[in-house]
């Protein structure tokens, strides 16, 4: 074999392999390459289909993500009121109001059940306390729920605590919320409730 045969046989050898890397490239990337005569006026109506249609494929199966959306409905959510007698005595009854997107226990720790000496036994109202509630996501979000025990109505006084937290393990929390000493829950002087929402 001679010089010149070899080097035009390793000139093909390595346009073959820049071809091949190429292609591999290029169809990994999802190129495509096509020739085209010269004078697109001379294809054929066939062809100027065939090609309208594969563009109209090429658009068909982009990649774009979809955003699905809800509906937003308009709801009245309930809101506190500007109340100058947040540091008040009163005993009342506790509105609760949950307007977060998530799963929230509320638990209630009565002063009157951290001081044991008080206690009385016979007493259904506080023998319950320590108590909790769950609440589903937006659960009374629109007026309230007005909270109670399985023995009756629940009477919260000023030094009751109550935390609020999300109950899907993203550590979420509200409070702890002093009643009558913190901003919130709020006293309703004429309801004689207190309120307490929790918003995200």
């Amino acid at each position: 074999m001679n010089k010149n045969s070899m080097n035009q046989y390793r000139n093909y050898l390595i346009g073959a392999t820049l071809l091949a890397i190429i292609a591999i490239v290029a169809g990994c990337l999802d190129i495509s390459i096509s020739f085209e005569p010269a004078n697109s006026d001379t294809a054929s109506p066939d062809q100027k289909n065939l090609i309208s249609a594969k563009a109209l494929d090429i658009n068909n199966n982009s990649n774009t993500p979809v955003e699905l959306t809800k509906p937003v409905q308009k709801t009245n959510l309930l809101a506190y009121k500007n109340n100058t007698e947040t540091k008040t005595q009163t005993s009342g009854l506790l509105r609760m109001s949950n307007q977060t997107d998530k799963p929230v226990r509320l638990a209630l720790l009565s002063r009157k059940s951290a001081n044991q000496n008080n206690l009385k036994k016979d007493d259904p109202i506080t023998s319950n306390l320590p108590a909790h509630w769950d609440f589903a996501p937006q659960e009374g979000s629109e007026k309230g729920l007005i909270l109670s025990l399985p023995q009756g109505k629940l009477n919260i006084d000023k030094g009751d605590v109550l935390v609020a937290f999300a109950e899907d393990g993203t550590r979420r929390y509200w409070g702890p919320y002093i009643v009558g000493e913190t901003p919130f829950p709020q006293w309703h002087h004429q309801k004689k409730e207190w309120l307490l929402i929790l918003q995200p």
